[in-house]
């Protein structure tokens, strides 16, 4: 690797990290193989290298990858709050960030148009290089199958209503707030409610505190009965935020995100209601303070891959309660961090159970959990609303069923939620 292939400040070795341009063709590859061991992330042509064995973690603070696309030149609200590192113009930049200045950069970054998942959280773990293959169903998604069509048709979007309004009367779920930090006894609660006499289901929380975050995560898993060792992630993240006013403010965050977290729940209180039982573990997700750099999916994506766990696939419910008004009910594929194949299979359930129309877009102004799962090497895929108009509202107080309400819609995802886990979890 020739060092003019690095960009970096000048006190280069006193820096963890480096942006490495890949190039094209043959070079491409030459890079990636000097690089390899020492990648913790990748944007398309660039990627993120660690320039020592062991990153220090300090308390306080964190390194991040920023989402800049939306300029050229680096902004200087950007520029001035922390450490940068180095930056591609027009794409992302690394920097350094103490806890208050990456709560005021994501403000200032919401306020410029931005969507979520606009800061990335770094550590020591390495991106897996390796290509990813696309996940084969134990059931083929050419064939419908009766159960799963009785059960999506069981899909309530009344309920999903009633979860996502109980979610929005708190007056914020922000990771560092007394509410936002209940929030996950709150939703194990419920899980936990519908699994009564369930032994083969388990409900735990996931701790953060080691990533500067006292909002734990969720963790439903049913143990699959042939072959419990492969695992189906169906995932939501819990927090909300309001950048517009402040943290601490109201935040109802009715789309971002209580439309996806209640959006499984509804799938799990359907599968409890009818007995349903899968060859392979299915795990629902709900993530902890995935506004502040997916902290939660990181965390627990680079755990199960030190751990060796055999993670088949992973969705992300993340924001469809958001249309036009008269526009139809729509699932959208987002094409950034997703497997295109995994897509593919997914709509062929779209078009079998859900019934709605669906189609792939590009979501470049933000990411969610998904992009975690991705980045350690494990087939993801993300149905959205509208990637290029999505709601408007999100991260402000006025993120309400008001401004968002296509609940048809949720219920849409919800069915295609439900078979997913019916065709590549080996629905009994």
């Amino acid at each position: 690797m020739s060092i003019n292939r690095i960009r970096l400040l000048p006190a280069i070795l006193s820096l963890p990290f480096a942006i490495v341009d890949l190039g094209q063709g043959t070079e491409s590859t030459q890079i990636m193989r000097e690089i390899k061991d020492r990648v913790v992330h990748l944007e398309a042509t660039h990627a993120v290298v660690k320039q020592q064995p062991v990153v220090k973690e300090v308390p306080g603070t964190g390194w991040y990858v920023v989402n800049t696309s939306k300029w050229k030149d680096l902004p200087s609200f950007v520029r001035g709050s922390g450490l940068m590192s180095d930056y591609v113009p027009g794409k992302f930049a690394v920097m350094q960030l103490d806890d208050s200045a990456a709560e005021h950069l994501s403000a200032e970054l919401h306020a410029s148009g931005m969507a979520c998942g606009v800061l990335a959280r770094l550590s020591n773990a390495t991106v897996n290089l390796e290509t990813i293959a696309t996940p084969v169903p134990l059931r083929p998604v050419d064939s419908e199958i009766a159960a799963v069509t009785a059960m999506t048709g069981a899909i309530d979007a009344n309920a999903i209503k009633s979860t996502i309004d109980e979610m929005s009367k708190i007056t914020t779920r922000y990771h560092t707030t007394p509410t936002g930090v209940s929030i996950s006894d709150w939703l194990a609660g419920k899980y936990r409610d519908l699994s009564a006499g369930r032994s083969d289901v388990e409900i735990s929380k996931y701790d953060h505190t080691a990533m500067n975050s006292r909002q734990s995560s969720v963790i439903v898993r049913i143990r699959g009965t042939k072959n419990p060792d492969d695992i189906l992630i169906l995932g939501s993240h819990i927090d909300s935020v309001n950048w517009e006013d402040g943290t601490k403010e109201r935040s109802p965050g009715s789309d971002d995100n209580a439309s996806g977290t209640a959006t499984n729940l509804e799938i799990f209180r359907v599968l409890m209601a009818n007995g349903a039982k899968f060859d392979r573990t299915i795990e629902i997700h709900g993530y902890a303070a995935e506004e502040i750099g997916l902290v939660g999916s990181l965390h627990i994506s680079n755990d199960y891959k030190v751990a060796n766990k055999r993670v088949i696939a992973m969705v992300q419910q993340d924001m469809n309660l958001y249309k036009e008004p008269g526009t139809p009910d729509k699932i959208w594929f987002v094409q950034e961090n997703t497997d295109d194949g995994f897509n593919n299979l997914l709509a062929k359930l779209v078009d079998k159970y859900a019934k709605v129309a669906w189609a792939k877009g590009s979501l470049t102004a933000g990411s969610s959990d998904h992009a975690s799962w991705k980045r350690r090497g494990y087939a993801a895929a993300f149905p959205f609303e509208h990637p290029q108009d999505h709601n408007p509202h999100i991260h402000t107080a006025n993120d309400t069923t008001v401004n968002a309400n296509a609940f048809s819609q949720t219920a849409a995802f919800g069915k295609l939620g439900l078979a997913y886990l019916a065709h590549f979890g080996g629905l009994n």
